[in-house]
């Protein structure tokens, strides 16, 4: 059994948290959000994405980032998953969030640690079921020089969890629809934990499998 993963993230690992963020600081709140898929899935995920650039006469050569949708987007896209779900639920949808100001100094000296922690608390028990798994994180949350150390992390620990074999390959985001699917989902669940913004939010909830990190006694 195989299955294709796509992987985004949404804020940031920067630790500037004395100033607002936009103003000088860092986010207070980063999200990865994934999408697993059945190998030959992606065109579930890149119609809704190639929808969303046909109804603005947009090409899709000129990349839509999650950060320039209106809200009316990403409200249409939040009731696109419940109807993927219902046509698909081999697909699966899943997030991590982490509250940066309860990090400890060890993630914070080693940003990539978390960035790799966080990976694992979301995607190794996932990753673990299938037999083989093609992993596609966005290129531009895994520089070139640790992608190795994230897929060598991960190899080893689903090593001690069975025989998964894992390929690791970072896209570009501009080049790869079903990556862009993940970062308007990643957007929807970080804005939510940063800004508050809900009505997207409570429309794409209930098919988000979530995690929360340091998040202390907050609800």
């Amino acid at each position: 059994m195989a299955a294709t993963i796509y992987l985004d993230e949404s804020g940031c690992l920067g630790w500037r948290l004395d100033e607002p963020y936009l103003r000088g600081g860092s986010s207070r709140y980063c999200t990865l959000a994934a999408a697993i898929i059945p190998d030959g899935c992606e065109p579930v995920l890149s119609r809704v994405v190639r929808g969303m650039y046909k109804k603005r006469g947009r090409c899709t050569s000129n990349e839509l980032k999650s950060v320039a949708l209106k809200s009316g987007e990403r409200e249409r896209f939040a009731r696109a998953l419940d109807d993927i779900r219902q046509r698909h639920p081999d697909i699966q949808f899943v997030a991590i969030t982490v509250r940066k100001e309860n990090v400890g100094g060890g993630f914070r000296r080693h940003p990539n640690g978390l960035y790799n922690f966080m990976v694992k608390c979301l995607l190794l028990e996932i990753m673990s079921r299938h037999d083989r798994v093609s992993f596609i994180p966005d290129a531009r949350s895994i520089k070139i020089d640790l992608k190795h150390g994230l897929h060598d992390y991960l190899a080893t620990e689903l090593a001690a969890l069975g025989d998964t074999f894992l390929q690791t390959t970072p896209w570009e985001s501009k080049d790869c629809l079903p990556l862009q699917f993940v970062d308007i989902l990643a957007g929807i669940v970080w804005s939510h934990y940063e800004f508050g913004n809900g009505t997207a939010y409570r429309a794409a909830n209930p098919h988000i499998h979530q995690r929360r990190l340091f998040f202390g006694d907050l609800p």
